[in-house]
């Protein structure tokens, strides 16, 4: 569905088209080329532009909670609210300002780090997961104020160093400390940066701001400080977020200070925290049950740095991650050929799993599922297991990536077979199915395929081709798709498995004849159908078993004779003498007779 909203860049059409520089099917969108230029285009800095509050409240602030009002009424997030995605037609501060487009890129893809909340700039990009409208409001202030601002209490200043200032002093004091705001606008910014989400303002409390009525402003709460630091790697760390921040770049040492015990003193004595000294015992006790082979030191910082701050993003190896974004970052890595071992390792690991238990979204419990359930796609060989079932189980915005497709931007089962017509009307594929197309299909909707998974790894090839027909079979009239030819006449032309099964020739030749009527249909359901007729292969195994039982018996006749011949000597003999001995009696008996003849003529 469309977000329709004046404020919001109008989304004209998307789809997917032939991209010719990619040589292949690309997701585009088109939108109406009305923008204008935007507020800036300072990406890798902290601008400062000075608008006037009131321009900043009329032309931009309620502009823009229209546009998030209107989308939170449709469910969705956008992901992308920052100065440099903010356009206007007049001057600065003139006219009423549109929001640009979010949906070209993963959400937050774009999106500089000082719009970010912490827990979210703290993650690689890909890694951020979908957000929430608790995080649009957060960037939505941000964005307020550096329009709004005369000053930067951060220039010159790393993302990093921009990260660890909001961690201690908080997302209004990071931005706006050399800047005096008052009224409206000072209860507006101070609601929507507050840095805990479920205390930031949210879509009510502007619709009442806007409306005229008065909130009070909101402080906000300070970060634990130790009374005394924690040393790691010769930094000092005042503060459980800070220390749990740094401490998976610092593996060995940080295990040193865990298994020594001066990480328990530390929160015991200096920290005084109860919530975060009863995790990081409880966390201590878990690590304490992993397997210590490669990357347990890896594996238990990450698991006791979630325990010190439950809302940073997950620190594996060199990758950082919200649980909810690792599907997206996983696909970006396997598209870009990247390393997949820490991705593999993560999945295996029971240390994800620790970590995610202590996420307060309610999302959690969604993705701590998934995270189960890929731990033991993993340890499956089946066809429409492993990685595989992983990217597509994980991430299911993901494409199809199977090399059969690669010219294809695939979404839906129905797509898939589409494509595979395409595939098959521009040439000659040796296969049709692989583990991508499999688990893809099977996660999609596991009725296409699952029913035919012991036909498609069979170690018998005709079952294997007759498992390929009837998955496919299967789409099309689920699908009530339109006729495959193409397809058709693949599967007409490499039935030479199952047309081998058959042993009367002549019934060979009678089904080669029908399948070749059939396919000039395009319905692959036709083909499937035929050859799941029982009687077809019973009365061929049935006048078959009848050929051999007679074969069998003129065998032993030819042995029989065989053996006789081989015999030469003796060959006869028997036959002859039984031959003689018959003739013998009968000249005998003749004698005898015309004997009596004579003697009775005489007599």
């Amino acid at each position: 569905a469309k977000v329709k909203q004046q404020s919001l860049v109008k989304l004209i059409k998307s789809g997917k088209v032939f991209w010719p520089h990619a040589d292949g099917e690309r997701f585009c969108f088109v939108y109406e080329n009305t923008l204008g230029k935007s507020i800036t285009d300072i990406k890798n800095s902290t601008p400062t532009l000075g608008w006037k509050p009131e321009d900043v409240i009329v032309n931009v602030a309620n502009p823009l909670i229209k546009v998030l009002v209107n989308m939170r009424n449709m469910d969705v997030v956008h992901g992308e609210i920052w100065p440099g995605n903010i356009y206007f037609n007049g001057s600065a501060g003139a006219d009423k300002v549109t929001l640009g487009e979010c949906l070209s890129a993963p959400t937050s893809y774009n999106m500089p780090v000082l719009y970010e909340s912490v827990e979210r700039a703290l993650a690689d990009p890909i890694a951020r997961g979908t957000g929430t409208i608790a995080d649009d409001l957060y960037s939505l202030g941000v964005s307020l104020a550096v329009i709004l601002r005369k000053n930067d209490p951060m220039q010159g200043k790393s993302d990093a160093e921009i990260i660890e200032h909001k961690i201690e002093k908080g997302s209004y004091t990071t931005l706006l400390s050399k800047d005096r705001l008052s009224g409206a606008t000072l209860e507006l910014l101070r609601g929507l940066l507050y840095d805990d989400p479920e205390q930031r303002w949210t879509l009510e409390d502007l619709e009442s701001w806007m409306d005229g009525r008065r909130l009070s402003p909101k402080q906000s709460p300070k970060r634990i400080k130790a009374s005394r630091p924690l040393v790691l790697n010769d930094i000092k760390y005042i503060s459980p977020e800070l220390l749990a921040k740094d401490m998976t770049d610092h593996t060995d040492e940080m295990m040193r200070v865990i298994e020594s015990g001066d990480l328990n003193l530390w929160i015991e004595r200096a920290v005084e925290d109860k919530a975060v000294k009863i995790r990081v015992e409880q966390m201590l006790k878990e690590i304490g049950s992993y397997d210590r082979t490669e990357g347990y030191n890896e594996r238990a910082c990450a698991a006791v740095a979630t325990a010190l701050y439950p809302e940073i993003p997950i620190h594996y190896s060199a990758l950082k991650f919200n649980p909810a974004g690792f599907g997206r970052a996983l696909t970006y890595s396997y598209t870009t050929k990247t390393n997949l071992q820490d991705y593999i390792d993560v999945m295996r690991s029971m240390f994800v799993l620790s970590c995610i238990r202590l996420q307060k979204t309610t999302v959690m419990g969604n993705v701590l599922a998934k995270f189960d359930a890929c731990k033991n796609y993993l340890n499956q060989t089946t066809l429409h297991y492993g990685l595989e079932r992983c990217l597509y189980y994980m991430n299911p915005e993901s494409p199809c990536l199977s090399p059969i497709l690669e010219k294809y931007y695939v979404l839906t089962p129905e797509e898939v077979l589409i494509a595979l017509e395409g595939v098959c009307a521009n040439g000659s594929p040796k296969v049709l199915l692989d583990r991508h197309i499999a688990s893809f299909l099977s996660v999609k909707d596991r009725r296409n395929i699952d029913p035919y998974i012991g036909d498609l790894t069979s170690s018998d090839r005709y079952k294997r081709r007759l498992g390929l027909i009837r998955t496919l079979a299967t789409i099309q009239k689920r699908s009530n798709l339109e006729q495959c030819p193409a397809l058709a006449d693949w599967i007409s032309n490499n039935l030479e498995d199952v047309y081998d099964r058959f042993h009367d020739a002549k019934k060979k030749e009678s089904i080669q004849r029908q399948i070749k009527k059939i396919k000039k249909t395009g319905d692959l359901t036709k083909i499937a159908l035929y050859f799941d007729d029982p009687n077809l292969f019973q009365s061929d195994t049935g006048y078959f078993y009848q050929a051999m039982q007679e074969y069998t018996r003129l065998k032993e006749e030819k042995e029989k004779i065989i053996d006789r011949l081989e015999n030469k000597k003796n060959y006869g003999q028997k036959s002859g003498q039984q031959v003689a001995s018959v003739v013998a009696m009968v000249v005998a008996f003749g004698i005898m007779i015309v004997s009596a003849y004579a003697v009775m003529i005489k007599g």
